[in-house]
């Protein structure tokens, strides 16, 4: 597709002419073009020749239709124009932006966004979910790369949301199907439970965690990872909510004691059980410090891993416990 744009860099009976490209995915390519007609720059967003992509491509302008009655500036959705065929490939024409919430973090190292700049993005944001729960739409891929700033260079920013291609009507989801990017995914989405437009405002809390430190808060590379971070710092979903889930066994196993029915099949656990017991041995109050019969009894030592002799990443464990005391 970028050799056939570069070689035909005309669109639509010469009106769009391509002046670079602005960024890429499975669907194809996001340009800069200048139309030759009304003499403005717009993004084009030029999809793949392929009968998935312009599956979904229909579905997007579906979705854009319905939301071209809201104001795209109060709303904070960028504008759509249209769309247009190019021989075989679907075009959908957008207002230009400036650049994305991703790119501006990059200029910035990486740094935290101060709360001056914070507050009024995450506003914007909460405006703009909130519209579209009124209409039952939900986003489905809340991320930095699909937050644009329409002007960088101006205080306050002014941030809009882009790419629909995700988006459907609530009424249309289904569980277990594959929606948002894996570090701002969901956890009903990940154990496949019926989903809402709550999911976006999963993905807007680590968004802003994401601007306030200037790192993603669950970059994990899989479902798994991400879902391992979040036990980690929020703890195990509810059982009644597991039992929902049409992929929590990929995840859980079912056990017959303990406090919850539930237990995450952990690749670490005796690190983390190891850590655990320390930290239980290591109780400042010594009224709640375990007991000796306690220390026999902890899972630490009925761990089938334990019991086989798996050798201990001694360096994670202190990993671990300069998290817990640092």
């Amino acid at each position: 597709l970028r050799f056939y744009l570069k070689k035909n860099c005309i669109l639509l009976a010469e009106c769009h002419k391509v002046e670079s490209f602005l960024g890429e995915g499975g669907f194809g390519f996001v340009t800069k073009c200048h139309n030759l007609v009304t003499d403005e720059m717009e993004a084009i967003k030029v999809n793949k020749n392929l009968p998935s992509v312009f599956h979904q491509a229909r579905a997007e302008i579906a979705i854009l239709k319905r939301l071209q009655c809201l104001d795209p500036d109060t709303c904070n959705i960028v504008k759509w124009n249209g769309y247009f065929f190019d021989r075989d490939h679907i075009c959908l024409n957008f207002e230009l932006l400036d650049q994305s919430l991703y790119s501006y973090m990059v200029g910035r190292d990486f740094r935290g966004l101060s709360m001056a700049e914070l507050r009024p993005i995450l506003f914007q944001l909460a405006t703009t979910l909130s519209h579209l729960r009124s209409m039952d739409i939900v986003h489905a891929d809340l991320k930095p790369d699909n937050v644009m700033l329409v002007d960088s260079k101006k205080q306050p920013l002014k941030v809009k949301l882009i790419d629909f291609g995700l988006a459907r009507p609530v009424s249309a989801v289904e569980p277990g199907v594959c929606v948002q990017t894996t570090w701002y995914r969901a956890p009903e989405v990940m154990l496949h439970l019926p989903f809402d437009e709550a999911i976006d405002v999963w993905s807007l809390g680590l968004v802003a965690a994401e601007l306030a430190t200037g790192s993603p808060l669950y970059p994990g590379d899989t479902d798994y990872d991400v879902l391992r971070f979040i036990l980690e710092t929020q703890g195990q979903p509810a059982d009644d909510v597991l039992d929902r889930g049409m992929g929590t066994e990929y995840y859980f196993r079912e056990q017959r004691h303990g406090q919850q029915r539930w237990m995450f099949n952990d690749h670490q656990t005796e690190q983390r059980l190891l850590v655990d017991l320390i930290k239980r041995m290591l109780e400042l109050d010594p009224e709640q410090r375990i007991k000796p019969l306690e220390v026999l009894q902890h899972p630490f030592f009925c761990s089938d891993k334990m019991k086989n002799h798996t050798s201990i990443n001694q360096v994670t464990v202190l990993k671990k416990l300069k998290i817990v005391f640092p």
